[in-house]
C-alpha cells in the first residue's frame, strides 16, 4: 500500500523549476528506500482534500502582482496549509515575497545544494525525515575522542544533535546507564572505527545495541591494517585514506576538511535511509501483530501512524524509533481527535525499558486522556486482551 502526499508549488510561469524540484523529490525518495511505499505529488494544481500536503511558493519579481499566485495562496492559506516562501536570494524576502508570506521563513533555492536542502526541509514537515536528527558517536577514547569532538561540533552545523559521552554525560552519574538511555533515545549510530576500537567493550555493546534494534548504522573506518569491531562485518562503511587524517595539539588523529564535508555527506545519506528503514520495519511490525490477533484492517497515516479498525472500532497507534515524549502523545492525541477514534490511542515504542522518570512524566501526560504506551513487543497481547 502506498501512502500519498502532496507538495503544491505556486507560481507564475516557472513550470520548469516545478518539474526540477518533482524530479529531486522523487530521487530522494529513491535514496532513502521509499519510493514503492510513499508516493509525492509535486504539482502546481490543487491538490484532494484529505492528502497530507505543503506549499511551495516560488517568490520572484511577479509573485506580489501575480493573480494565478494570489488565488493560489488563497486557496492553501484558508486551508491550513503550511506554506514556504522559496527564493533565489533572501536579501530581496521584502521585494518579492506577498504579503500573506511575510511572516514565515524563507528558503533559498538558487544551485544544487541548496535544492537538496530544500527538499528535506520539505520531507521533514511531512514527516517523511526526520526534523531533530540525532546521531550517536561510538568510539574508543584513546585514539578516537580527537575525531569524535571534532565530528560532534561539524555534525551540529547540519542540524544534527550529535551525542558523545563526554559532552553528555554528568560526572557522578551511571555511566552505563546514561549511555544505555542515550542509545534508547538515537536511531543512527556512527562508529569510529579506529586501531583501538575493537578491543573496546563499550564500542562492542554500543554496535550490537543498534543491530538489535535495527539502528541505522555507518562506520568511518581508519586507514591501514585496522581490525573489526567484532559482530560489525558486512555493515556499510566509508574508508578513510592516510591522506584524510592530520594529528591535532593533542596528538589524536583529526580528519581533513574535505574529509569531513565526504564524511557529513556519507552520514547525511545513511542516516536518512536508516530513519525510515527503522520507522518503516516498526509500523510493518505493528501491522503483523494486528493482523494475527485478528484486527479487521490497519491504515498507514502521516507521521508514520496507523488507523486501526477493530470490531470494537477505530483507534490511532503512533511510533516512535526512540524514547517516547510528550509532543508524541500530543500528537497521537491531535491524530485521534481529527480521525473520531473511539478507542485508546497507543503509542508504541522501541525501547527496552523507559526511565522511571521518563515513564512518570508520560503517566501525567496521558492522565485523563485516551491514551497509553507500550513497547513494541507488547503491542500484539494489546489487541488480544480485547483493548
Amino acid at each position: 500500500m502506498t501512502t500519498t502526499y502532496g507538495i503544491r508549488v505556486v507560481h507564475d510561469g516557472r513550470e520548469a523549476e516545478v518539474r526540477v524540484l518533482s524530479q529531486a523529490v522523487a530521487r530522494q525518495l529513491e535514496l532513502i528506500g521509499l519510493h514503492r511505499s510513499v508516493a509525492i505529488t509535486v504539482t502546481a494544481s490543487e491538490i484532494s482534500p484529505g492528502t497530507p500536503r505543503i506549499c511551495v511558493c516560488l517568490c520572484d519579481e511577479r509573485s506580489k502582482k501575480s493573480d494565478v499566485i494570489q488565488a493560489a495562496l488563497n486557496e492553501e492559506l484558508a486551508s491550513g496549509t503550511t506554506i514556504f516562501p522559496v527564493l533565489e536570494d533572501l536579501g530581496r524576502f521584502s521585494e518579492f515575497a506577498p504579503q500573506e508570506l511575510t511572516h514565515a521563513n524563507g528558503t533559498v533555492w538558487s544551485d544544487e545544494v541548496t535544492l537538496q536542502h530544500l527538499v528535506h526541509t520539505l520531507l521533514e514537515e511531512l514527516g517523511i525525515e526526520e526534523k531533530h536528527r540525532r546521531v550517536f558517536i561510538s568510539h574508543r577514547r584513546t585514539d578516537g575522542l580527537g575525531a569524535a569532538e571534532q565530528l560532534h561540533d561539524k555534525l551540529s552545523h547540519f542540524k544534527f544533535r550529535p551525542f558523545i559521552d563526554r559532552f553528555a554525560i554528568r560526572e557522578g552519574t551511571n555511566f552505563q546507564q546514561e549511555i544505555g538511555h542515550a542509545l534508547e533515545d538515537h536511531a543512527f549510530l556512527l562508529l569510529l572505527e579506529t586501531p583501538e576500537a575493537h578491543s573496546s567493550e563499550w564500542v562492542f555493546d554500543e554496535v550490537d545495541y543498534a543491530l538489535s534494534h535495527t539502528m541505522g548504522i555507518l562506520i568511518l573506518r581508519w586507514p591501514g591494517e585496522v581490525q573489526e569491531v567484532p559482530g560489525s562485518s558486512g555493515l556499510p562503511r566509508l574508508f578513510l585514506s592516510e591522506e584524510d587524517l592530520v594529528e591535532d595539539d593533542h596528538g589524536y588523529s583529526v580528519l581533513t576538511e574535505a574529509a569531513l564535508e565526504r564524511v557529513i555527506e556519507g552520514v547525511e545519506r545513511a542516516h536518512a535511509h536508516g530513519i525510515v528503514r527503522r520507522r518503516s520495519i516498526l509500523v510493518k511490525s505493528i501491522s503483523e501483530a494486528a493482523a494475527a490477533a485478528g484486527v479487521a484492517d490497519c491504515t498507514s497515516l502521516r507521521g508514520w501512524q496507523l488507523l486501526v479498525r477493530t470490531h470494537e472500532g477505530t483507534g490511532i497507534v503512533g511510533t516512535t524509533p526512540r524514547l517516547p515524549t510528550a509532543v508524541d502523545l500530543q500528537t497521537l492525541d491531535q491524530t485521534s481527535a481529527r480521525t473520531g477514534a473511539n478507542l485508546p490511542g497507543v503509542l508504541v515504542h522501541s525501547a527496552r525499558t523507559l526511565p522511571s522518570g521518563l515513564q512518570e512524566h508520560l503517566e501525567w501526560v496521558s492522565d485523563g486522556r485516551q491514551m497509553t504506551v507500550i513497547p513494541e513487543n507488547a503491542i500484539g497481547g494489546w489487541w488480544s486482551h480485547g483493548n
